[in-house]
């Protein structure tokens, strides 16, 4: 199977389908709204969003966290290193960029393995042509893991059921609540 790549290209961005989804990941009719994401230097200098380095695949990537998107990427670059080959999304999402421009992303690695805290968790990652940041992992992602992040302490925090809350803080990774004996 050949790669597909998005069409456009640029920074990163944050977008919806062009229909919104409701329960099982299904397009319907409403409308979309797009949103504006700023630069990788904008971003390491925010008190407002959280990046880090973090496996993906097997691989160290860079990463950054984004609440206000609805959809996780990975960059055109990154995607080679993959194992998986993508999908066709059934109905392309329409991402506009922080200058503006609109892209249109019309393919998925699904169930990409996320190593965080040395747990593996999983993450559908939308193909993106992007230059700051290699993965983007948004609301998808993170709300099905419980993630709470904490952006002036740069930390993120899964509260998986029946697993140890695990931490992520800048330069350290812990668990809270594990004794080891």
């Amino acid at each position: 199977m050949s790669r597909g790549h998005p069409r456009g290209g640029g920074q990163a961005g944050r977008g919806q389908p062009a229909t919104a989804q409701s329960g099982g990941g299904q397009p319907t009719g409403a409308p979309t709204r797009f949103y504006a994401l700023t630069a990788r230097p904008d971003a390491l200098a925010s008190d407002a969003v959280i990046t880090c380095i973090i496996s993906i695949g097997g691989r160290d990537a860079s990463i950054l966290f984004d609440l206000g998107s609805t959809y996780s990427y990975v960059s055109s670059l990154f995607a080679r290193f993959l194992v998986i080959s993508p999908d066709p999304l059934g109905i392309p999402v329409h991402v506009s960029t922080f200058v503006g421009d609109s892209v249109v992303v019309d393919w998925i690695y699904r169930s990409c393995v996320v190593t965080f805290c040395g747990f593996e968790t999983s993450a559908d990652l939308l193909l993106l042509d992007m230059i700051d940041f290699e993965i983007i992992l948004s609301m998808d992602w993170l709300s099905s893991y419980h993630a709470v992040l904490y952006c002036h302490a740069k930390t993120v925090t899964l509260g998986m059921l029946g697993l140890p809350r695990l931490e992520w803080v800048p330069q350290l990774i812990h668990l809270v609540g594990l004794s080891l004996s």
